[in-house]
This record gives C-alpha cells, structure tokens and sequence, in this order.
C-alpha cells in the first residue's frame, strides 16, 4: 500500500495551526514597531508570544507535511532527530525577526548606532548561515529510503548511477575562482543530483545504491545500503524494471561495469548519460561509449576551462552561453545531445525575462533535464505542473494581488484579484479560501482543477 495516502484532516488541521501561529508573531512584531524601548515585564511578554506563535506554526507545518504524504513517521532515531533539527530551526528564526526589527529602530549617536547595526547585521548573516546548514542537514535526516520512495509511488523507478566521488558536488562553472568555489561547497546550495532527482520525479521514484559506511545519505535519489557481495545483483534487479536509467559519467571501475550492464540488458530509449561538471572522462569509458554515440560524443565531452580576465567580466566580454555539461538521451535511431548551459545573454533590455534568466543561471540543469524527458516520449511521465506548496504559500501571504493565480498560470483571474484589492481587501479572504481548496485537493485533483496551460 502506498506510503504518501493524503489525509484531509491532518491537512487542514495543519493549516490552521499554521495560521494560527502567525496570531501572535504578528502581534510581537507590532509591538516592535510601537513600543520601542521595551520594559523587562513587555520582553518576556513578547519572547513568550514569539516562543508560542514560531513553535505553533513549525508544528502546523509538521502536521501538514503528514497530511500531504511528504513527511514519513517518525520511526527510528533518524526521522525523530529531523523533526528536532527542524523544530530547532523555526526557533533560531527567532533571533532573525528580532535582530531584522531591532536595526530598523531608532538609536542614540549617528558612529553608535552604525557600529551597532554593523555588529548586528555581522551576527544575523552568521545565524541565517547555521539556520540554512541546520535546515539541509535536517532534510539528509528526513530523506526516505529507496524502498518508502518505491512503496509511495506505483510507477516503475528511475535508476541513478553514478561515481560515489560524484556525491555531494555542486554543478559549478568553469569560470569560477577557488574562492566562489569554495563559498558555493560552504553553502551547501543544490547539487547537481538534487536538480537532476527533481526532474527525474516526473518519471517515477529516483533511486541509487547508497555509499556504505555514510553516516546520513544525500540528498537526491533515494538510497538503497547492501553490502559488496550484493550490489551488482541490486544494480541489475533495479535495471530491469526501471522505467529509465541515468548514467552520470565518471571514472570508477563499478561505473564502467555499469555502463557495460546497460548497454548490453536496456532497450536505448531507457538510457540516459549525463555528463556533468568538470571532470575529465577516463579513457576506458570514452572508449566504450564513442562508438555507441558516435559523432555526437565530442559535443558531450566537458568543454574546456575558458577563464576570463577579471576586466573582461566586468566589460561582459564573455560568451552568453557557456556550456557545463551535457545529455545523451536515444530517443530515436541516433543519438540526440542535450546541451546544459548557463544562458546569461539575450535580445531586449535586461529587466524583461529577468525570473527566466535567473533561473536558467541557477537552475540550468532542469530545463535541459525537461527537455531531455520530453525527446523520450516516455508513457508513465507526467506533465510538468506547479508546487502545491508555492501555491498554499502564495495565496497566504500575496492572496491579496493574486500572486497564487499568476504562478499557476490563470492570469485573468489574477487581474480580478488585483481590481479587488481597494474592495476592502476582499482579494485576501478569497486568496485564504483558495489556499484551503489548495489544501483539501489531492495532487491529482490540483493539477486537474488549478494548474492553468501555459
């Protein structure tokens, strides 16, 4: 039985409580703002309102993701210690507001109050940095294993094979220093196969054989631990009732007897190569895969370092799209190469397509993974949509302007919101009664109902 079965009332229960602890931080922050200086009798008053109202709203949340099927039960020591990792981060939050409110108050001398606002503003960049690295280690604690992704989704899986060296590494640019290098591996940004594992879910559940001896798996496709006598025969039982296998190219021995595997038991429109960063192929895989591309294999090949001078950057004298890997998808009798670059060029003034073009330089992976999924033609893929959760959050906070219609694609029922907006704010009662249909719909049913063609 699947493992993700949606329950309305958790649900809506957890939307209220949601709701519910928004009450009194909004209260605590309005008194910020009017009753600056506190008394010692108002900072308790407040500390214990904020305490309240951030703990009732991470519980809420807790409960919806129960609800949503997105959240396991919290079994072993693992699942329990995310939901603590997680309860702690809503309450270092805390700290944030009130450092956020205390800068924009009103102080003595003009040199005080600027060395002030500096020393607080230092220790609220370094507190968002440990709620951010407290809140990715919190979901590598929650992430499901490879059997509860499989059990929650009926499709056939989607097989992930890659170099154990490869986990964990960001998807970085040639262009980079080692210093933006080593400020992006500090921050912990997606990787590579988190971007490639959020595509591939239109597919079906994304699996991989787990690193043994890790203390907490990656975050990306689910893990399956076996020891070294059963992997080869786990790897294959995987292959065969795959609905699509994923090749991230490297340079290990394991990796080449998979690409041997593969080649010889799947069908070509089943297999994907993905070649990804800037490592270099090894000579016993390239020459195992050119005669299988054929021509196309150079175009998949890394493309070579080009670091521009710092004045020729700052001139923009660079190429507009600088390619940082590549997709070899078979959906026909050739190969076809699917290029994965970062596009920052364009045609017209630079606001207009400035979301696409943010995303394209964040995200250049899941465009390409798209449109490698598309070539395929794949029965069980299911059509891009959009997040239930952008969607509830948006119609909370921006209801009002009808943020949560535009995102989903309705832009004329967006622009009635907006001519609603001087109705005494009737737009925002409707935005909070379209985020409770959000809520009480299942997936299906938002997709079918909400989801607009773009």
């Amino acid at each position: 039985m699947p493992l993700n079965l949606e329950d309305r009332r958790l649900k809506i229960g957890g939307l209220i409580l949601a709701v519910a602890g928004f009450v009194p931080l909004g209260w605590v922050v309005d008194q910020i703002e009017h009753a600056w200086p506190p008394t010692p009798e108002q900072q308790w008053t407040w500390l214990f309102a904020a305490l309240i109202g951030v703990n009732v709203m991470a519980a809420g949340l807790l409960v919806m993701a129960a609800g949503f099927g997105t959240a396991r039960p919290s079994v072993d020591a693992r699942r329990r210690r995310a939901v603590l990792f997680q309860l702690l981060v809503a309450n270092l939050l805390l700290p944030l507001i009130f450092l956020g409110n205390l800068l924009d108050q009103p102080g003595g001398g003009e040199a005080e109050v600027d060395g002030l606002q500096l020393a607080l503003a230092g220790a609220g960049y370094v507190l968002l940095y440990s709620v951010w690295r407290l809140w990715r280690r919190s979901q590598r604690q929650a992430a499901p294993t490879a059997a509860e992704a499989m059990a929650a989704d009926p499709r056939p899986p989607v097989l992930y094979l890659r170099s154990f060296a490869d986990d964990g590494t960001q998807l970085l640019d040639a262009e980079l220093g080692p210093i933006a290098r080593r400020w992006v591996t500090l921050l912990a940004l997606p990787t590579a196969e988190e971007q490639s594992t959020a595509a591939l879910d239109a597919v079906g559940p994304v699996v991989a054989i787990g690193k043994p001896g890790e203390p907490l798996p990656e975050l990306g496709a689910a893990r399956l631990y076996v020891g070294d006598d059963r992997w080869q025969a786990e790897v294959l039982a995987l292959m065969d009732r795959a609905a699509l296998v994923v090749l991230r190219i490297g340079s290990s021995p394991g990796l080449l007897w998979e690409i041997e595997q593969s080649l010889a038991r799947l069908p070509r429109r089943r297999l994907v190569l993905s070649v990804l960063g800037e490592a270099p192929v090894s000579d016993a895989v390239a020459a195992r895969l050119a005669p299988v591309i054929g021509e196309p294999w150079a175009e998949a090949l890394p493309a070579p370092q080009v670091r521009t001078r710092l004045w020729q950057r700052l001139l923009r004298f660079r190429p507009s799209d600088r390619r940082i890997g590549a997709l070899v998808c078979f959906p026909g009798d050739r190969p076809r190469v699917f290029a994965v670059a970062r596009r920052r060029g364009g045609d017209g003034p630079w606001w207009q397509g400035l979301p696409r073009r943010v995303l394209r330089i964040y995200r250049p992976l899941a465009s390409t993974w798209r449109e490698a999924i598309d070539s395929l033609e794949l029965p069980q893929a299911e059509r891009a949509s959009r997040s239930r959760a952008v969607a509830i959050s948006l119609a909370l906070l921006f209801g009002v302007f009808g943020a949560h219609w535009f995102y989903l694609g309705h832009n004329r029922r967006g622009a009635v919101y907006l001519l609603l907006f001087p109705v005494l704010l009737a737009s925002a009662w409707l935005g909070w009664a379209d985020a409770v249909r959000f809520t009480w719909a299942d997936r299906e049913e938002f997709r079918r109902r909400f989801v607009g063609t773009r």
